[in-house]
């Protein structure tokens, strides 16, 4: 713990963008995050928020993860409120690394003179709007870091565009679209890079159900976009079979660990849990819902 300390505080400006990107959404990590061209709930704010045009009741979703054997908790509240021309959305993502031991030696051992929070949180207003033959969406995004001795915040936007046909739909949406700077409390900056989320989404449809076949690809625009040694690209691979509409089962591959989970509507409400295994790492264990009105 003190380590992953340590490594926030030393290398923040190349290890925060990661820190934000570990997903929101319980259905999303159950396909190996390969939801971008998919993204047809609330946490459409976080994989493009152009899909958020796609609901069309009010919505409110609820998330917590225990990400990496519980070392890291993930939490989501959002909302949605769609009309006939465009959807608004309002949403707070908050990432901690809780009881973080800070040790000292001595000639007992090493004892915890201090347990210290480390948290995340980023705030997020939605618009989305439909065209003749995609959809668009924007958001806009506060960013505070509270890392006990110091503390940051930064503004951000991105923007998302999902174009639908009979069976394929595909999606776009470039994560802080002119990069995202951060200014600290000691009076340093750092700078999250952009980051080009695209991806496909193939259906099919069967007697009694339909099969969802999502791929996606992250590339990082990490200093000069110029210089192609700089762009780096994850893959994504997920499954989403329903049964019925009622039913779902979900496996995945994100960046090449397995990922698997299920899903149920029963009248208003949605529930959905998987999980992800990271042999270094971890369990990731997610749990999310949402209630339509």
């Amino acid at each position: 713990m003190v380590f992953l300390f340590c490594l926030l505080l030393t290398f923040g400006d190349r290890y925060v963008g990661e820190f934000m990107e570990l997903g929101v959404g319980a259905r999303a990590l159950g396909m190996g995050n390969a939801f971008v061209a998919l993204c047809d709930d609330p946490t459409a704010f976080y994989w493009n928020p152009a899909g958020l045009k796609q609901l069309k009741t009010r919505e409110l979703f609820l998330m917590h993860s225990g990400d990496f054997d519980g070392i890291v908790n993930t939490n989501t509240i959002a909302f949605a409120y769609p009309s006939s021309l465009n959807t608004l959305g309002a949403s707070i993502y908050w990432i901690g690394v809780p009881d973080i031991a800070i040790t000292d030696s001595s000639e007992a051992g090493i004892e915890a003179k201090e347990y210290i929070n480390v948290t995340d949180y980023v705030t997020y207003l939605s618009y989305a709007r439909s065209f003749k033959t995609f959809d668009v969406g924007i958001n806009v995004k506060f960013v505070f870091r509270d890392w006990n001795v110091v503390s940051a915040y930064g503004l951000g936007t991105d923007i998302g565009i999902l174009s639908k046909f009979e069976w394929l739909t595909l999606g776009l949406n470039i994560v802080n679209l002119t990069g995202t700077e951060l200014f600290w409390s000691n009076g340093s900056r750092d700078w999250i890079p952009p980051l080009i989320k695209t991806g496909i989404t193939a259906f099919h449809d069967f007697p009694v159900g339909h099969l969802n076949f999502c791929l996606g690809f992250d590339t990082s625009l990490e200093e000069r976009v110029a210089e192609f040694t700089n762009l780096h690209t994850d893959t994504y691979l997920g499954f989403e079979y329903w049964w019925k509409e009622k039913l779902a089962l979900r496996v995945g591959r994100d960046k090449g660990f397995f990922s698997t989970g299920c899903g149920l509507i029963y009248r208003t409400l949605k529930l959905d849990y998987a999980m992800k295994f990271h042999p270094d790492l971890g369990l990731v264990k997610r749990f999310s819902g949402s209630i339509v009105f």
